[in-house]
């Protein structure tokens, strides 16, 4: 009889003990790939995917057929990181809100918040990913993440002296470790989108004093470089070239455009059309060769001029320097080939030059060399009308991007010299209504 009912039971007993190893395996394997996947993401980001994306699948299986498993939190904290680490943030946020309230006791709580206040910036969502970090100030896990990222928020919404300050009082509470030097660099671009460009200088260096080498740091004293150049400060630009040079292809292409500019600045032409003319591929060649078209022009070559132009049009087409090109050729043939030349019949120099303008604003975001080529419109073209169309553009640049106060000047100046223009009408309505905004502009 005892044999008899052993044999009923056993395989009962080795159903549950089978069901049981398969839902520990699915488990352990859910865990393994996510522990894998986050250390793919330590050497490189975004190459944990394909182990996030197994963990996934096994955590969903656990949820989905042991719902009421002892590890049933664990799953649903698993979905929501892994979602987090494939940047589906949408599905990572609804992840974590159902997670937060249905697991308020689960151990993985306060980590599950955290991230589920890095996904809301993410989603650009920034008053109220900041919210839940504010709230974690006090973990003792978290504190320290939860403040940087909170003061990286209003930075990526671009609030800066709300970033500033923020990270600011981030350096006086953590003032070693990585992040604080991240916080420098992070302090060091804010002061440059804000125009100060001294300040962003000696911030960039001191974090660069004690910065690993790495390509990333390279690419910074390149812009450590650039910055001294803005500032004419020539002999530690090149200084600070000579750090980097011969390490990497595509830094050392921009070094040698860079080393070219202040060439020029120093007034050796020569030796700058060498290292232009010498830079072989990259976003910095299209640079190279329109600079080198501008000189040609500025010293009467006009034929090599054209050539470059010619080939920025042709062969570098995706640059930005392209358009501008275009334009910067059909000028000069207007300027310098017969007046009665098939090729200028179609030609307004005056709407080439506002067009050429409207190229360096539109393309290149280059607010002051686009005042300067509505300068000549009016300069050149007095009668023409463009001229007020280009007193319009020039006020509105230095109003709405350069934040000058003589756009108020320009404003009268236009009102002056084109009473009954389109743009006069306009420049009245704008006097009429200080509070009227760049977009209605």
């Amino acid at each position: 009889m005892i044999r008899s009912g052993l044999r009923r039971i056993l395989p009962l007993i080795i159903l549950v003990l089978s069901s049981g190893c398969a839902y520990f395996n699915t488990f352990y394997n859910a865990k393994r790939y996510y522990k894998e996947g986050l250390k793919d993401e330590e050497s490189k980001k975004g190459s944990g995917k394909a182990q996030f994306k197994k963990s996934l699948e096994k955590a969903v299986i656990v949820a989905r057929d042991y719902p009421d498993s002892r590890w049933i939190d664990d799953a649903f904290f698993l979905i929501a990181m892994n979602y987090y680490w494939m940047e589906n943030y949408e599905k990572a946020r609804n992840q974590f809100e159902g997670f937060l309230e249905h697991f308020s006791d689960s151990p993985f709580t306060e980590e599950a918040r955290y991230h589920y206040a890095l996904t809301l910036t993410e989603l650009k969502q920034y008053s109220e990913g900041r919210l839940v970090l504010q709230q974690m100030f006090d973990s003792k896990r978290f504190r320290r993440g939860a403040r940087f990222r909170w003061a990286l928020a209003f930075k990526e919404e671009e609030d800066w002296d709300a970033a500033r300050s923020a990270f600011k009082e981030f350096l006086d509470r953590y003032p070693q470790g990585d992040l604080a030097s991240d916080t420098r660099l992070h302090l060091a671009e804010i002061e440059l989108a804000g125009g100060d460009t001294l300040s962003a200088i000696n911030t960039y260096e001191r974090y660069l004093k004690r910065a690993e080498t790495s390509k990333e740091n390279f690419e910074r004293l390149l812009t450590l470089a650039e910055l001294h150049y803005l500032q004419e400060d020539y002999v530690t630009a090149r200084r600070t070239l000579r750090k980097i040079n011969g390490r990497y292809r595509d830094i050392d292409e921009r070094s040698d455009l860079l080393t070219a500019k202040i060439e020029l600045a120093e007034g050796d032409s020569s030796q700058a059309e060498k290292l232009l003319a010498q830079i072989p591929s990259g976003n910095s060649r299209a640079e190279a060769f329109f600079i080198l078209a501008n000189l040609y022009e500025v010293q009467g070559e006009y034929d090599l001029a054209l050539a470059y132009y010619d080939t920025l049009t042709s062969r570098e087409r995706r640059s930005d320097y392209a358009a501008i090109a275009e334009r910067k050729k059909t000028l000069l043939q207007a300027r310098v080939l017969e007046p009665d030349s098939a090729d200028t019949t179609e030609v307004d120099p005056a709407k080439e030059q506002f067009l050429l303008a409207q190229t360096y604003l539109l393309s290149l975001g280059d607010f002051e060399r686009a005042l300067e080529e509505y300068a000549k419109v009016i300069d050149e073209y007095p009668e023409s009308e463009y001229a007020p169309k280009a007193l319009y553009g020039m006020a509105w640049l230095r109003r709405y991007r350069l934040n000058d106060t003589l756009w108020h000047e320009e404003f009268e100046r236009l009102l002056e010299l084109y009473p009954e223009s389109k743009e006069a009408k306009d420049a009245r309505n704008l006097l009429g209504d200080e509070e009227v905004s760049s977009d209605s502009t």
